[in-house]
C-alpha cells in the first residue's frame, strides 16, 4: 500500500512538472498535440496522448504512450516511450530519435539528423541509394532481445538483493 501511494505521488509529481509550461511550448495529458504548418512551438510533451508536427518545433518532442508522426521540423531530438514515431520523407528532426517499446518509420537518411535508436521495436526506412554512407547509427533492437534483457536484468538484481535479504534475517533470527 505505501509503495502504491509513493508511485501515485510521483506520477502526480512528474504530471504536474510536465504541465508546467515554459512560454511557446507545449504539454498535455490525454489531449493531443497538434502543431499546425505555419506555426511555431518550442517544445511538446504529451502524456497517454500523441504529437502530430507539421510546423516547426524549436525543441524536443516527448511522448509517452502515444504516436509522433513529423511531417514538418523539430530541430532537436525525439523521444517516444510506449508508442510509434513516423517521419515523412520532407520531415527533419535534427537530433536524436529513441523510441522504446514501439517502432520507427522513416522515409528518408536525410529526415534524421542525429542518431536514431528503437529498443523494443523494429526501425524500418527507405533503403540508402547506391554509394550513399549514413553519417549517425541506426540502432533497432527487437522485442525478443528486449524481453531476454530485461530477464536478464531481473536475474542479476535477484542475484545481487537476495543474498543480501538472507543475511539480514540471519542477523534478525541470532539477534
Amino acid at each position: 500500500m505505501n509503495h502504491a501511494l509513493r508511485s501515485f505521488a510521483f506520477l502526480l509529481l512528474f504530471a504536474s512538472a510536465a504541465l508546467a509550461q515554459s512560454p511557446g511550448s507545449r504539454a498535455y495529458i490525454g489531449e493531443d498535440v497538434y502543431v499546425a504548418s505555419g506555426q511555431q512551438v518550442h517544445n511538446a510533451t504529451c502524456i497517454f496522448c500523441s504529437v502530430q508536427v507539421e510546423g516547426d518545433l524549436t525543441g524536443h518532442v516527448f511522448v509517452l504512450f502515444g504516436s509522433l508522426n513529423v511531417t514538418g521540423h523539430v530541430d532537436k531530438g525525439a523521444m517516444v516511450i510506449g508508442g510509434n514515431a513516423v517521419v515523412d520523407s520532407q520531415a527533419r528532426i535534427g537530433g536524436d530519435m529513441t523510441v522504446l517499446g514501439g517502432n520507427a518509420v522513416y522515409e528518408s537518411d536525410d529526415s534524421l539528423g542525429g542518431s536514431a535508436y528503437v529498443l523494443g521495436g523494429h526501425l524500418s526506412h527507405v533503403p540508402l541509394a547506391h554509394g550513399e554512407t549514413r553519417a549517425h547509427p541506426r540502432l533497432s533492437l527487437g522485442p525478443l532481445f528486449s524481453i531476454v534483457l530485461g530477464v536478464l536484468v531481473l536475474l542479476l538484481l535477484s542475484a545481487l538483493l537476495v543474498p543480501q535479504i538472507r543475511r539480514r534475517v540471519m542477523v534478525n533470527q541470532t539477534s
